[in-house]
């Protein structure tokens, strides 16, 4: 990839440890910040100063649309870390990975400690043959980007 190429945001791959999610269709609410605290004090001139701080974290919930499979794992580790059953499934790093044209990872963000905090399925219709669609929400203690 040379200096200047964009990154697309259509091929990226989601993996759950060690095990990469077979299907998905999107990510949402990838961000972070920190609150901004405010300091006021007075002046020895007894001026009134207000300062911004720094303050608390601030990491949202990040959600994973993907179409329902059989893959048996994905759907182990949900109900597994969603139930706060701990174990070797819950709560694990998650990784996003956005990838080049050859497949190849050039920016990944690191959730650390995560577990499927709700999940939502799909609204089911005999006359709709579109693939169902369920959605996960992810909470977790840390990110880092890479």
């Amino acid at each position: 990839m040379a200096v200047g190429d964009e990154i697309r945001t259509d091929v990226f791959a989601v993996d759950l440890g060690k095990f990469r999610v077979a299907t998905y269709q999107g990510v949402s609410g990838l961000s972070f910040g920190s609150d901004a605290v405010e300091v006021k004090s007075v002046t020895t001139d007894g001026h009134l100063l207000t300062r911004k701080n720094p303050g608390a974290e601030v990491l949202p919930h990040v959600t994973l649309t993907r179409p329902m499979d059989h893959d048996q794992t994905w759907t182990d580790w949900v109900k597994e870390s969603a139930a706060g059953q701990g174990g070797d499934s819950a709560p694990t790093n998650i990784s996003i990975s956005l990838l080049d044209g050859n497949k190849a990872p050039v920016r990944r963000v690191n959730l650390i400690n995560a577990w499927a905090s709700s999940w939502s399925g799909p609204s089911l219709q005999a006359s709709n043959t579109d693939p169902v669609i369920e959605k996960v929400t992810i909470t977790y203690e840390d990110m880092t980007i890479e």
